[in-house]
This record gives C-alpha cells, sequence and structure tokens, in this order.
C-alpha cells in the first residue's frame, strides 16, 4: 500500500496502514511538503489544544502552525522513533531537530541547534484521514536552549538518542499480550500515582529499566517512586486520568490528563495553593510482564505557568 492508495483512503486502516501513513506524512513534511496536509488531514481535523496553544481546525490551519515553525526554523525535522496503533489511533514519538535561525514567534534568531521530542496521537476515521491530533512536547526544554528561561544549574541532559525502529509499520496482534499490556498501564496510573501504593512499581518496574527523559533518577523502579512521591507531596489531591490508550506488542501508551491543588513544595516552588490541570503522553516497552523501558512527554510549561512561573511560549510537537 502506498500511503495515497486511492483505495485505502476510501476505508479504515488498519493499525500498520496507520502507522505506514504517519511514516509517509513525517517524510513529506521533512522535504517541505505541506501540502500533504490537505491530502491526508479530513475537512473536519482538529488538533486540539494544550502545551501553549488553542484547538486549530481543518488543515490548511495546522499547515499555517507548522509553517512558522519552518520561518523559525528553516531545516526543521522530525524523526519517529516510537509507534503505537491501536483501534483507530497511533501514538508517535519523534525527535524534532532544527536551527533556530529565523524569528520563532518572537524569539528572536539565536542560530542555536534545537533538539527536543514530542509525542502525539493522530486518530484516523472510517475514510482513512487523519480526523484529530493531540500533542504534548518538550517546550520547557525548548525555551531553556533558546535562552528564555534559565536551565538550573547541573541539571542533566536528557537522552534523545533513542534509535528509529527497524519497521515502524509492523503489527504485532497478540491479543492476549495487548490485554495485559493494557491493564499494567491502568494499574501504574491508578495503584501507584493515585492510591500512593509505591510498592506496586517493583512489581511493574524491572530493575534495570531505563527513562531517558528522566536522566537524574536512578533505574528501575525507584526513579518512578521519586517522581511519583515528588508530585503527591506537592499535590496531595492530585489525580491523573488516562482518556487515551493503546496498546500492540510489547508496548503501550497513553495520554494523561493530570489535576491537583498545589499546597506542598514542588522543584524548589513553594506551595501556592493554585488548581492545575496539565495533559502528559506516557509510552512503556514491556519484556516478560515488566516495564523495560519508559518514555514521557508532560506538559511541564503549562504547569509552571499554572504554579505562577514562567512565561508564555510557543508550542510545537510529534
Amino acid at each position: 500500500m502506498t500511503a495515497l492508495d486511492p483505495q485505502a483512503v476510501r476505508r479504515k486502516l488498519t493499525p500498520s496502514e496507520m502507522k505506514a501513513r504517519m511514516v509517509y506524512i513525517y517524510d513529506e513534511t521533512n522535504k517541505g511538503n505541506l501540502a500533504v496536509f490537505e491530502e491526508l488531514f479530513a475537512p473536519e481535523f482538529v488538533s486540539y489544544g494544550g502545551a501553549g496553544f488553542g484547538d486549530l481546525h481543518g488543515p490548511a490551519a495546522f499547515r499555517d502552525l507548522y509553517q512558522q515553525f519552518l520561518v523559525g526554523m528553516p531545516d526543521l525535522r522530525i524523526d519517529s522513533t516510537f509507534m503505537v496503533a491501536e483501534g483507530d489511533i497511533v501514538f508517535v514519538r519523534g525527535t524534532l531537530t532544527g536551527t533556530h535561525s529565523g524569528d520563532f514567534m518572537g524569539v528572536a534568531p539565536t542560530n542555536k541547534r534545537i533538539e527536543w521530542t514530542g509525542t502525539a496521537v493522530f486518530k484516523f476515521g472510517e475514510q482513512g484521514l487523519c480526523v484529530a491530533r493531540w500533542q504534548e512536547w518538550d517546550g520547557l526544554s525548548v525555551l531553556q536552549q533558546l535562552g528564555v528561561i534559565p536551565t538550573p544549574p547541573n541539571a542533566p541532559t536528557p537522552n534523545l538518542s533513542h534509535a528509529p525502529e527497524a519497521d515502524p509499520t509492523a503489527a504485532d496482534v497478540d491479543a492476549e499480550r495487548v490485554n495485559a499490556n493494557r491493564a499494567l498501564m491502568r494499574r501504574f496510573i491508578q495503584e501507584v500515582w493515585n492510591e500512593g501504593n509505591m510498592d506496586v512499581a517493583d512489581e511493574i518496574f524491572a530493575p534495570n529499566a531505563t527513562s531517558p527523559d528522566a536522566p537524574g533518577l536512578p533505574d528501575g523502579p525507584q526513579g518512578v517512586k521519586i517522581i511519583a512521591q515528588m508530585f503527591r507531596s506537592a499535590f496531595p489531591d492530585y489525580h491523573m486520568e488516562i482518556d487515551l490508550i493503546a496498546a500492540e506488542g510489547d508496548r503501550v501508551a497513553a495520554h494523561f490528563i493530570q489535576t491537583g491543588t498545589h499546597q506542598g513544595e514542588l522543584m524548589g516552588i513553594p506551595a501556592s495553593g493554585r488548581t492545575v490541570r496539565f495533559g502528559e503522553m506516557g509510552l512503556l516497552r514491556l519484556e516478560n510482564g515488566q516495564v523495560v523501558e519508559s518514555f514521557y512527554n508532560p506538559d511541564m510549561l503549562t504547569l509552571m505557568q499554572q504554579l505562577g512561573v514562567g512565561g508564555n511560549a510557543p508550542a510545537s510537537g510529534a
């Protein structure tokens, strides 16, 4: 199947076809072909807001946003590194790179090489066209790299060198494994994050489990416990809700909505009493029933703004 096969356009896509469609979209945008959005996004397409910007309606509006990023970074490139597809949605995590040689939504050119990660969920309709998109991105890191906000002293650098998949369109339809992995994600969120049962992390995460997005934390369940306890201490009424989830093969991905009242210190920010609501993408890879690798894109920029720190910023994702 080619990405523009008219037969595929007129029917619901399989998980492999959705992933092939995403590979094609990124290949074309990396070549500067923004007409791909009109070709493969439905007229009713919506890119839902969050991470610093509002909803976008229609492929032309999304193309215009992408064009703004090309003005700021003409060599902008997206490389997908992790996909999970199930039903009518596909999660795509990618690494984005570009040279800040133009105005980037109000930030004057710095000629710095910028690199960040983002995760997006794309929903495909009955006619094989993309009808909706949700995304989270590491906007805080982008602003730090641009010098808009300071980087904390001695801050560790995330490992963004995750190798692309050998065949990102391959599909694994082992129903038993898929159901088990989906249940594991739900248990992780409910029992560890919402209920604060940290012992469950020892069951879910392998001793050597890594999280490239959190290089300052120890491997294995201990790193999970540290970050979960930090947020639950800062937000005693903390709650995480899964609003999108997909499982496939050895991996499971979800989009979370997090809420809470800031009643304790968080990363040096004193309690403010403010209520927060922000999104996050989480992707887990499993072996023998345990997580061995995890990736996260929390909307830290929105969280910091809601807590009264940081400033307004441009936004983008995978």
